[in-house]
């Protein structure tokens, strides 16, 4: 598997964030992450790529642990502003893909507006090869439509081609019909659930994911039950 997380407990402090998740990714699959801002989407993610420890459980990437992982595997992170460093020159920060050239504007990353750096910072992370695993957090904050259309069409570009994608967002028009599974995040719990458990025809649409998450938001915690593949 490209990406195993067993028994995932995680803590900020002495708060539980996020507890008892588990899921497997393999090469050419991608996962949605839904949940509301302060869900545990960016803290689970952080621990995806070995910035933060779990209290609890096991993350492997290609078998290894995270931070193992990073120096033999392709991997591509993105956090919008927190993975920018605002000094650099955007032209500069856009050779660290391929070394083909983003952007050619000189000015500092931090003085672009705001979809302006998502996007060098998109074209950036998602520019270098070849990619086993992606992992984006809210990476459609800030774009405006052209370049949503172009991060949803590279996410599947990236997919087909064999990455194992995980991206996580709080909107579901943004991940609904381009995921393999919904990991969905709500206060103390996490389930799962398989794009061919919510429909078997044709690809998941926004309206279908909106009603699973309206349906595990409702429902009492003893009638959600861990959702797995057959």
């Amino acid at each position: 598997m490209a990406l195993s997380v067993r028994d995932l407990t995680l803590r900020y402090g002495r708060r539980l964030v996020v507890a008892n998740v588990s899921f497997e990714l393999g090469a050419g699959q991608a996962l949605g992450v839904l949940g509301s801002n302060g869900a545990g989407k960016t803290t689970l993610l952080r621990a995806l790529i070995g910035c933060l420890s779990p209290a609890v459980g096991e993350i492997l990437i290609d078998g290894l642990p995270p931070r193992d992982a990073l120096r033999r595997t392709g991997v591509a992170y993105f956090a919008g502003e927190a993975t920018l460093p605002g000094f650099v020159r955007a032209s500069r920060w856009g050779a660290l893909g391929t070394g083909e050239l983003v952007t050619a504007d000189r000015r500092p990353l931090r003085a672009l507006s705001r979809g302006t750096r998502q996007l060098v910072g998109l074209r950036t992370a998602l520019g270098r090869h070849p990619l086993a695993v992606v992992v984006l957090d809210e990476p459609w904050e800030g774009l405006d439509a052209d370049a949503s259309r172009w991060l949803t069409s590279t996410l599947e570009t990236k997919r087909d081609r064999g990455a194992a994608v995980v991206v996580s967002s709080h909107r579901v028009e943004d991940v609904a019909g381009i995921c393999d599974a919904y990991l969905i995040l709500l206060p103390h719990r996490a389930t799962l659930v398989y794009a061919h458990e919510i429909t078997s025809a044709g690809a998941v649409t926004p309206g279908q994911l909106s009603d699973v998450l309206g349906w595990l938001r409702d429902a009492p915690p003893r009638q959600v039950l861990a959702l797995r593949r057959p």
